[in-house]
């Protein structure tokens, strides 16, 4: 099973590197990787041809933009699952390995996106990981899945989906939006089939200050194209429910051990997916208050055996 990797770059030899490494480092054999570079000027193309011997193809050349070299890319493609990693961002070292697995055992799967959002910092320290219970076409229509002041979001560099399905949506993202054509992509995919979330984290986002998805741009388009896929017009047009492969424990037969197995979970009813949602939020803010009031006698007698004293 051929995988496609597109990278757009301009401008980001700082962190190329790093992303270019963690994609050829994964250890599959089937691997399509290309680079979109849009005519950099601060040594990109120099750090793509050193490279280019493991590269299925790459240009440097003046484009119009992140998502036109995405759609350069990928009309060169030609495996039958594709996904695109920005380049300050970056893959696990499973992750490639899980995607085929993943793929390989669903043949009903089309899409994929992790359940855990990693961020990292700009020097490459972890920032923060998200959990979510899954995602929902009409979730997203409702702006529950990225819209304004929402932060459950889809997201894009943990998002891998089959050829068949990209050519659904004509085989090319829109061109109508310079910041959210990814946004727009989900909505396109909704259509057509459920977007399946995995446990294990894919791929870890890098805050810096050049990002298009962080800025008044992105939410604005966001906006825009909640608009069209509101609930009043398109409603019925989004597949309902959600599903999620999840890795279960197997005990043996002789109850010594066993191993684990992955299972496609499958949920009709977007009305469950909320109520899932509303008690895993809960469930995270329990967990610190029960923390807090199981930690705080302790810390309360430890205080007082020191005599009222603050350790120095």
């Amino acid at each position: 099973m051929k995988i496609s990797i597109v990278t757009p770059s301009y401008n980001q030899a700082v962190h190329l590197n790093e992303t270019i490494n963690s994609v050829l480092n994964q250890g599959i054999e089937d691997l399509e990787y290309l680079i979109i570079d849009g005519g950099s000027s601060d040594g990109s193309a120099e750090i793509i041809r050193e490279n280019a011997s493991r590269l299925a193809y790459w240009c440097s050349e003046p484009d119009e933009g992140q998502y036109q070299a995405i759609n350069k890319g990928f009309a060169k493609s030609t495996g039958e699952i594709m996904g695109w990693l920005n380049s300050s961002d970056v893959y696990m070292p499973w992750t490639l390995k899980t995607v085929e697995d993943i793929f390989t055992r669903f043949p009903e799967v089309n899409w994929i996106s992790s359940m855990r959002k990693v961020c990292i910092t700009e020097e490459g320290v972890f920032e923060w990981l998200d959990e979510l219970p899954g995602f929902s076409g009409r979730r997203l229509a409702r702006g529950l899945h990225g819209g304004p002041d929402n932060g459950d979001y889809i997201q894009q560099e943990t998002c891998f989906w089959r050829r068949s399905l990209w050519e659904k949506i004509g085989g090319s993202l829109t061109d109508r939006y310079r910041h959210a054509a990814d946004f727009w992509l989900w909505g396109e995919f909704f259509k057509h089939t459920r977007c399946t979330g995995v446990e294990p984290p894919l791929a870890a986002f890098r805050f810096h200050g050049d990002q298009r998805s962080t800025g008044e741009g992105y939410a604005k388009e966001v906006q825009e194209i909640m608009g069209e896929l509101s609930l009043r017009a398109n409603y019925k047009a989004l597949i309902p429910g959600y599903q999620n492969v999840i890795r279960y424990w197997v005990p043996s037969n002789n109850g010594r051990g066993g191993c684990s197995q992955l299972k496609l979970v499958k949920y009709y009813d977007d009305r469950f997916f909320a109520i899932i949602s509303f008690w895993s939020e809960v469930a995270k803010k329990g967990r610190w208050v029960a923390a807090a009031l199981t930690y705080s006698p302790f810390a309360l007698w430890r205080f007082c055996r020191r005599g009222f004293k603050r350790c120095e």
